[in-house]
Parts: structure tokens; sequence; C-alpha cells
């Protein structure tokens, strides 16, 4: 077992957050900020709190920016935030209220990416409705902002990915939850990868689709190529994606990491209640069968298998030690008494 197994970042009196005025909060999505300096890490949390159970305190908003200096496999701790002395959320919107694409209860982040040039990328999916039946139409669209001073500051597009059912998949749009897996061959092919799923965790069409783009034109949709199966064969350039993993059931939240040239995928097994993981030598290669990593339960006689109830997300870190020794981080909430709600840091997890 890893030093870290199930240790929290957030959300108890002692964390490292609490000086930024973060307690509880949503997700904890690792990205990669070595481009401002060795070793650096930012983390995108989703609804936050000044109190460390869900509600409590004050409402900062999602999604909230904190930085850590520390590499994997020692303990994450916190030594900076977006807004300076205090959190605060990075996005400009109004939450439950109409931003021009109809009502948002709020913005929760999928994903963040520094390019080549220090642009810092953030994807995100805007909530419609939390309890939408099957998650249709749950989510308005997935949006896209860019920061070029290291996440002080941000730009947020116009809704780049719609759910309104224009794209013929009746609001069960595949684009809604996207995780920016890396730029291909060590950031020399040139393509941007994004793995992506419906919004929510009720509804799927056999798992996640895989999608790239030229990494200099993210924000062009046009420029956007599907992998996807012709009939006969798979390739790049079908007209839609295919999903990739045909027979899979519902999944929640996803993450997709190229780690030392394994690409490592991560994500909430929904009929499984556990976090799973896949691998493989190539994105648009085959990938292993799920590995059962940290579970939600376990049957009352495996006595030794520590569970985490009421958990989801599983976003890797982009610089985990090893294609054998990953770092993933898992939210946990306890919905009856919104204690807890936070982060949990595992490491030596081998796919």
């Amino acid at each position: 077992m890893s030093r870290h197994w199930g240790t929290a970042i957030n959300g108890y009196s002692a964390s490292t957050a609490q000086q930024f005025g973060v307690g509880g909060a949503d997700l904890g999505i690792p990205y990669d900020r070595s481009h401002f300096g060795p070793g650096r890490s930012g983390f995108v949390f989703g609804d936050t709190f000044t109190g460390n159970s869900q509600g409590s305190g004050t409402w900062l908003g999602s999604p909230i920016l904190l930085f850590s200096p520390n590499i994997p496999d020692t303990t994450t701790t916190f030594t900076g935030a977006s807004g300076g002395a205090q959190a605060k959320q990075v996005l400009t919107y109004t939450h439950n209220a109409d931003n021009g694409y109809g009502i948002e209860v709020t913005r929760i982040p999928n994903d963040a990416f520094v390019d080549p040039n220090g642009r810092t990328w953030l994807t995100y999916t805007s909530v419609h409705n939390w309890n939408a039946s099957d998650d249709q139409y749950g989510a308005l669209f997935c949006g896209l902002a860019y920061s070029d001073d290291d996440g002080t500051t941000w730009t947020d597009y116009t809704a780049v990915w719609r759910n309104d059912g224009s794209d013929g998949y009746n609001g069960w749009s595949p684009f809604m939850m996207q995780s920016f897996a890396g730029i291909g061959n060590n950031n020399s092919d040139g393509y941007l990868y994004i793995v992506s799923k419906e919004w929510g965790r009720a509804h799927n069409q056999d798992g996640p689709i895989l999608m790239r783009v030229p990494w200099q034109q993210i924000a062009t949709r046009a420029d956007y190529q599907y992998w996807g199966y012709n009939g006969s064969a798979w390739q790049w350039g079908n007209p839609t994606p295919t999903p990739l993993f045909a027979g899979m059931g519902p999944i929640g939240e996803l993450s997709v990491k190229n780690i030392a040239g394994t690409w490592v995928m991560s994500y909430f097994d929904v009929n499984g209640y556990c976090i799973a993981t896949r691998t493989a030598a190539a994105i648009d290669r085959v990938w292993t069968n799920p590995r059962q990593q940290i579970h939600g339960a376990v049957p009352w006689w495996q006595f030794w298998v520590r569970s985490f109830p009421q958990l989801y997300g599983g976003y890797i870190h982009p610089r985990s030690t090893s294609p054998t020794d990953v770092t993933l981080y898992v939210s946990q909430w306890n919905t009856t008494t919104n204690n807890p709600y936070w982060v949990m840091q595992f490491d030596g997890i081998t796919p």
C-alpha cells in the first residue's frame, strides 16, 4: 500500500487549502504547471465552500483554482490561489440565472492544461438541471476558457459545444465532459487529443469518444477530427465519432493522460461503484479491459479492502511517477450529512 491511500487534501480544519478560504469542495482536477516553474501543479475545484461541509460557510462558486508546489507521491499542499490571498471563482457568470444560454445552475470543470505557448486552457460543463431524467438535457453546453497569466484572469468563449439537440444526440451530446489527454508523441505530432462523454452518470452510449485538434486551433470546432469505425476499420476523419467501448455501462467523471508514453484512462464506474482504469500503448489503439482500483463498497468478507462510500471523480495527475505508479484524486461526498465533502489523494495505482 502506498503512502497516500485516501489522504484528504481539503475539507478539514488543518488543510493547507484553508488559508485560501477553501473548505469543502467538489472534484479536484490536477494539471501540470511546470511551464511556470519546476514541479508546479494546479488544481481546479468545482462548487466550493469556506466551511468544510457541503453548503457551510460562504459559497465561493465554481471553478476555483489552487496551486501546489508538490510532485506526485508527496503530500499535496497548497501555496497559492487564483485570486490572491483568497480563492475566487475564475469564470465570470451568474449562478442559477440565464447568462445567454438558458438557466445555468453552475459551471463544473472537466480538465485543464497548459499548452506549449504557456496558455492555460479550461474545459467545463454548464449544468442546467442536476435532476434531469436520465440526464437528458441536464447540461446546456461544454465551454472553453483560457488564461494568459497563469490562471489570474480568464477569457471565456461563447458556448463551443451546445447540448440543444441540434447535433442529433437528443440532449445526450457526447461532447459535454471533456478530458485533455495531451499532445501526441511527447508534444511533437501537433494534435491535442481529447476524450469526451455525455453529461452525468445515468445515460451512456457505449462509453466515451475520442477526437483531436491541432493544439493551436482548440477553439475552432470545425478543425476537430473524430476517431470512428467506418464499417470495416477504425480511422480518423469520420463525420461522427464512434464510442470506444461497445456495451460499456454508464460512467461518470473521466480523466485521460499520457504517462511516460502510456495512455492511462480513469473513470467512475457507476455499476461497479468504483474508480476503474484502462491503458493503451497509443490513444487510438485497443485499450485494456477495465481494472477496478478504488471501491465505494466491498463485500463483508473482503474485510482487508478499504472502501470509500459515495466516491466519484478519479483524476490522473499528469506528472504521475510512472505508468505503474499513478496518482489519482478522488472525491467523496456524504450526501446525508454533507460531510465529508472533500478530495482524496491515492498514490501507487497500477492501471
